[in-house]
């Protein structure tokens, strides 16, 4: 067939077929409402490779979500973590620091609209131990700014006034950044020139390096500099 019997053979047709007919559209579904869930974000400080399904078993029986939970593997080496129920999740964030296998978990909540990936991790909170501070310097505002030294101070015991029991040390909840080294202790300057040291403890405490006091990794990592 040449150009010419083409032309004439495509003039001999028609679209007004496609003008009639067709299919009618289904009703448009309504949008799936997902379950309510509170999500939770976090890494370890290893350079391990974390075994995700016994992690996930490990943390679940720790934990023990009422409603049980779900944990996703995301990249950048996080893990979410979504709870049905806010109180299993601030439960978690509460009672932490955390661990596997003695590496220390950081985890934020996921604020709403934000993607987990966003989320910064870059602190770990901690109870910490205040040794040795003199009764007449234990008050609750001079403990606070031993807490804004150690790290960032959140909240302190209730029982460093007011127990049951006299405890022979202050107990504080402290943000520990996780590129600062760990306070050991902190020396009082006296008016008449003298001093005198408190030192810190830090609760469940998982790996961390003598030498430079940094989470995440022991002195046996620590290059020798010298």
């Amino acid at each position: 067939m040449d150009v010419n019997q083409l032309a004439e053979h495509c003039s001999d047709l028609v679209i007004d077929g496609e003008e009639i007919g067709g299919l009618d559209v289904p009703e448009e579904l309504a949008a799936t409402e997902t379950a309510p869930h509170w999500d939770l974000v976090g890494c370890f400080l290893t350079d391990r490779t974390i075994k995700f399904d016994h992690m996930q078993q490990v943390f679940a029986s720790v934990w023990r979500p009422m409603m049980g939970m779900r944990v996703l593997s995301l990249e950048d080496d996080r893990f979410l973590f979504q709870f049905p129920h806010a109180k299993d999740m601030h439960r978690v964030i509460d009672d932490g620091p955390w661990s596997f296998e003695n590496q220390t978990f950081v985890c934020k909540e996921v604020p709403s609209g934000t993607r987990p990936e966003d989320v910064i991790l870059d602190t770990v909170m901690f109870w910490v131990q205040i040794h040795d501070l003199p009764t007449a310097y234990a008050k609750p505002e001079f403990i606070a700014q031993i807490g804004d030294y150690v790290g960032s101070f959140v909240l302190e015991d209730l029982n460093n006034f007011g127990g049951t029991w006299r405890r022979s040390y202050y107990r504080i909840r402290v943000a520990i950044r996780i590129v600062e080294p760990l306070k050991r202790r902190m020396k009082l300057n006296r008016k008449d020139g003298s001093s005198h040291w408190v030192s810190f403890k830090y609760e469940r405490m998982s790996t961390f390096c003598f030498c430079c006091g940094l989470l995440g990794h022991s002195d046996k990592f620590v290059r020798n500099i010298l």
